[in-house]
């Protein structure tokens, strides 16, 4: 049922994102790094995690020009061993075509260990107010973000991958805040 439920929430959501035009998209995207540079969390971070946006995601690229122009490490995953992502440090004009399509930092590049990073921008097809989060379905960030405990996971969207509700398993990895181009969501209290 949890499974049925995901598939259906992902290519409703997909639809909507995919529905903004490229204009519109780079404009939230711009909103939504404003946002992230004015979160304490990234304030005080010294290593950034980035991903290079997949289709219609949340773009980073503003938000890792904030992070080096305030001296920030910034790291990129690729995918490692099983589902985990290791972390490694380069500029994103050297990012290069991974074994799925997403661009992941040369080999050679300098690795970050999940544990030494200070905040994780994460993306996602759908958030809900509770924190939870809808990937893409290959558990990646789900097995990785355990391993970064120490640092605040920021979930990156578009206000329409906002859901009433995202169907949970005992694995699924919520985060700790979600950023759009119109509000922060955060635990209360």
């Amino acid at each position: 049922m949890t499974a049925d439920a995901k598939t259906a929430l992902r290519r409703r959501v997909l639809a909507a994102r995919n529905g903004l035009s490229a204009a519109d998209r780079e404009e939230r995207s711009r909103a939504v790094a404003e946002r992230v540079a004015a979160l304490r969390a990234f304030e005080e971070a010294r290593s950034v995690a980035l991903y290079a946006p997949l289709g219609a995601e949340v773009d980073t690229a503003e938000i890792e020009r904030r992070a080096r122009a305030a001296g920030k490490q910034v790291a990129w995953p690729r995918i490692g061993a099983g589902r985990v992502l290791g972390f490694a440090c380069c500029a994103r004009d050297e990012l290069r075509p991974g074994p799925r399509g997403a661009l992941e930092p040369p080999p050679g590049s300098p690795p970050l260990e999940a544990g030494d990073l200070d905040l994780v921008c994460v993306p996602g097809v759908a958030f809900d107010s509770a924190l939870r989060r809808l990937g893409r379905g290959g558990g990646h960030y789900d097995a990785t973000l355990p391993a970064a405990w120490r640092a605040r996971k920021v979930g990156l969207a578009f206000e329409v991958q906002i859901v009433g509700a995202v169907p949970a398993e005992p694995h699924d990895a919520p985060v700790d805040l979600v950023v759009t181009e119109a509000r922060v969501l955060q635990r209360a209290g």
